[in-house]
C-alpha cells in the first residue's frame, strides 16, 4: 500500500498525476515515503525473472552437456566396459529427450552461447540416431529375397492365436521364437505345421522353417548354467547360410556387476563361436543388448545390422512393462557383409512385451 506525503495542505497519493506535481517523488521520497509505480516497477520485476530464468537454463545446460560428455569420454577413453557406462547405453535415446525442453528455452532467451553449448549433444544425436531417419538408397542384390522373423514371444505369453496371427501376417521362410514353453511349441507346431515342416526346440528357443535345417545344433552360451542357443545351416537360392539364434541372459543391474554378468559370458561365447563359422551367417534373436553397448560394437566388426541397413525410426522393440511404449531396441537381424537388407518391419506384440522383427534379406552385390 502507497504512503501519502503531505505538501502544505495538499495530502499526496500514487493516484496524483505526476504532470501536476513533479516534485511528487523527491518530497515523497525527502518524506520516507515508498509507492508502486506503474510501468517502472513490471518492468523491474520482469527483468528479475528473466535474469533468475536465464541463470536456471544456464545451470541446467552446463550440468546436462557436462553429463553427456563425461559420458562419451569415458566410452572413447576405453572406459565402455564400466557399469554405469554400460547401464547408460541401454538408456542413451533416451538421455537426448531433455533437447526437446531446452532448446526451445534457450531460443526463446536468444542467448547464442546457449545454443552453441546445446549444439553438442544435438550433433551426438544426430551422428548416432541421424541415419534412421533418412532416406533409404537402393541396395544391389541378387537372387531370391529370403525373409527371417525373430520374436520373443514372453514366457507368461499364452495367446496362441495372437502370435500365431503375428507370424502369419509376414509369412517369413525362418522364424526364430524366444520364451518359448513346451505348452507354447506344441500349439505353435500344430498351427504351424503346414508352412514350417522343419521346426526345432530347446528349452526356451524354437525355430520354425520352411526351409530345410540341416547340421543342426544345440547347445548352452556361457556355460552349463547360459541359455540354450540353436545353430543350423539354410539352403537359400543355391548356397548355404549359417543361423544362430541366441537369447542372452538380461544383464544384471546389481552395481559393480553390471559388465561382468551372465550376459556378458554369453556374448563372449557367442563371439568365439562366431570364430570358427565361415561362409554367409545370420545371427538373430532377443540380444539383451542395444546399438550402443560395448558387446555390440564387439559384433558389428563381423557383422551388419539389418535395422540400421533397411529400418526407419529408432525401432524400439521392447517395452518392459505392460501396455506401455517400446522404450529399447533389443532384438536384431544381424548379418554378414556378403547379405543385404533389403527391408525391416515391426509388428504388433501379440501378447508379448517384444515386437516381432522381420527382416527381408538378399545377397549383396
Amino acid at each position: 500500500m502507497c504512503r501519502q506525503a503531505r505538501i502544505g495542505s495538499t495530502t499526496l497519493g500514487a493516484d496524483h498525476n505526476p504532470r501536476l506535481f513533479p516534485s511528487f517523488k523527491i518530497g515523497l521520497a525527502a518524506a520516507g515515503g515508498s509507492c508502486y509505480t506503474p510501468g517502472v516497477d513490471d518492468e523491474t520485476r520482469s527483468g528479475f525473472g528473466k535474469r533468475l530464468l536465464r541463470a536456471g537454463v544456464n545451470l541446467l545446460v552446463v550440468t546436462y552437456v557436462a553429463g553427456l560428455a563425461l559420458y562419451f569420454g569415458l566410452r572413447w577413453l576405453g572406459g565402455a566396459g564400466l557399469w554405469f557406462v554400460e547401464a547408460l547405453g541401454y538408456v542413451l535415446p533416451w538421455l537426448f529427450a531433455p533437447l526437446l525442453l531446452l532448446v526451445p528455452m534457450i531460443l526463446l532467451l536468444r542467448s547464442r552461447v546457449l545454443l552453441i553449448v546445446v549444439a553438442l549433444p544435438v550433433v551426438a544425436f544426430l551422428l548416432l540416431y541421424g541415419g534412421l531417419y533418412l532416406p533409404r538408397r537402393q541396395v544391389a542384390a541378387a537372387g531370391q529375397p529370403f525373409t527371417v522373423l525373430t520374436y520373443n514371444i514372453n514366457g507368461r505369453n499364452r495367446d496362441v492365436e495372437a502370435i500365431a496371427a503375428q507370424i502369419e501376417r509376414f509369412a517369413p521362410d525362418v522364424v526364430a521364437l524366444h520364451e518359448v514353453n513346451a505348452t507354447m511349441h506344441k500349439a505353435l507346431r500344430a498351427r504351424l505345421l503346414d508352412r514350417y515342416p522343419y521346426q526345432q526346440r530347446e528349452p526356451g528357443i524354437g525355430l520354425y522353417s520352411r526351409l530345410p535345417i540341416e547340421g543342426y545344433q544345440a547347445y548352452r552360451l556361457g556355460g552349463e548354467e547360459g541359455p540354450w542357443a540353436q545353430q543350423c545351416r539354410l539352403p537359400v537360392d543355391g548356397h548355404e547360410v549359417t543361423l544362430l539364434n541366441v537369447h542372452p541372459r538380461t544383464p544384471s543391474g546389481e552395481m559393480r556387476r553390471f559388465a561382468t554378468s551372465g550376459h556378458a559370458a554369453d556374448v563372449d561365447d557367442l563371439l568365439a563361436r562366431m570364430e570358427g563359422i565361415d561362409g554367409p551367417m545370420l545371427v538373430v534373436g532377443d540380444l539383451n543388448l542395444t546399438d550402443q553397448n560395448e558387446a555390440y560394437g564387439e559384433l558389428a566388426r563381423r557383422l551388419r545390422d539389418a535395422y540400421r541397413e533397411a529400418g526407419r525410426g529408432m525401432g524400439f522393440t521392447f517395452r518392459g512393462s505392460e501396455g506401455g511404449p517400446a522404450l529399447w531396441r533389443i532384438d536384431f537381424v544381424l548379418h554378414t557383409p556378403d547379405l543385404a537388407a533389403l527391408d525391416v518391419d515391426l509388428g504388433d506384440y501379440g501378447g508379448s512385451d517384444h515386437r516381432p522383427l522381420v527382416s527381408t534379406l538378399a545377397w549383396g552385390q
